[in-house]
């Protein structure tokens, strides 16, 4: 995810595709606010509001969400103080009145009278002005100068992870390659016939997520995230390696 700060009201935020998919989302969940979404959307209501410096009880934050042709879904967010919202209105207000003036009955029935060539260009003159008179409603009264400030933020933060094993080798050959990653507090349980791996990953760039899911499709029978089976067997199995269990499993293989 990235995060582009326009100015002191204004946050763009652009998430491609591939990033809902890891935290098991879509773009179109996004765009049509399905409920599975209210946990992403609340961490980034938090994350704008910190970047904006926005207090909830006397400022209002509007979201406009736009999917993308490539998928990606692109977030705009306002901050509006009570100032910025009678300026809003006054702008509304100023230009409802001045379309007031420019569609009068009188000017409506003057068009209705031409004939030919002359009808078409009067309405066409009428309309172009009126459509200029609503751009204004949204045009700032005030030109603030750019202070962007863009971050990029992997939207899957610190997570709970448990790979499933057969065998303790096979723990072991996952454990050789998946040490390069930012794992911590990584455990070995044993279950009935089976060990289970947990630990914490921490992606510090977007290929981390697919890095550690390649190597435990290679080696794990299941590899799973914030599941309620690893609370199950955290409190369930047997503890084997209470701690650094990726590194004492990696040395096991030479």
């Amino acid at each position: 995810m990235v995060i582009v700060k326009m100015n002191n009201t204004t946050v763009e935020c652009s998430i491609a595709a591939s990033e809902l998919r890891e935290i098991g989302l879509t773009p179109e969940a996004i765009m049509n606010g399905e409920k599975k979404t209210v946990p992403f959307m609340a961490q980034l209501n938090r994350e704008v509001g910190e970047q904006l410096g926005f207090n909830p009880e006397t400022e209002v934050l509007m979201m406009s969400k736009n999917m993308m042709m490539d998928g990606s879904v692109r977030i705009f967010a306002i901050k509006m103080s009570n100032e910025d919202i009678q300026k809003s209105a006054d702008r509304i207000r100023g230009s409802a009145e001045a379309i007031l003036r420019e569609m009068t009955q009188e000017r409506v029935d003057a068009i209705k009278r031409k004939t030919g060539m002359e009808k078409g260009q009067a309405l066409n003159e009428m309309i172009g002005q009126v459509s200029e008179l609503i751009e204004q409603i949204y045009d700032q009264d005030e030109v603030q100068e750019p202070e962007i400030e863009a971050i990029a933020k992997h939207i899957v933060n610190t997570e709970r992870y448990m790979a499933k094993f057969s065998d303790i080798n096979s723990a072991a050959r996952f454990s050789k390659i998946a040490f390069s990653l930012p794992i911590t507090a990584s455990k070995l349980y044993k279950e009935n016939d089976s060990y289970y791996l947990t630990f914490v990953l921490e992606p510090d760039n977007e290929n981390t997520v697919y890095d550690l899911r390649r190597s435990g499709l290679e080696y794990a029978d299941d590899l799973v995230m914030n599941s309620a089976e690893q609370t199950h067997v955290e409190e369930t199995g047997k503890c084997i390696i209470k701690e650094d269990a990726l590194l004492h499993l990696r040395d096991m293989i030479c």
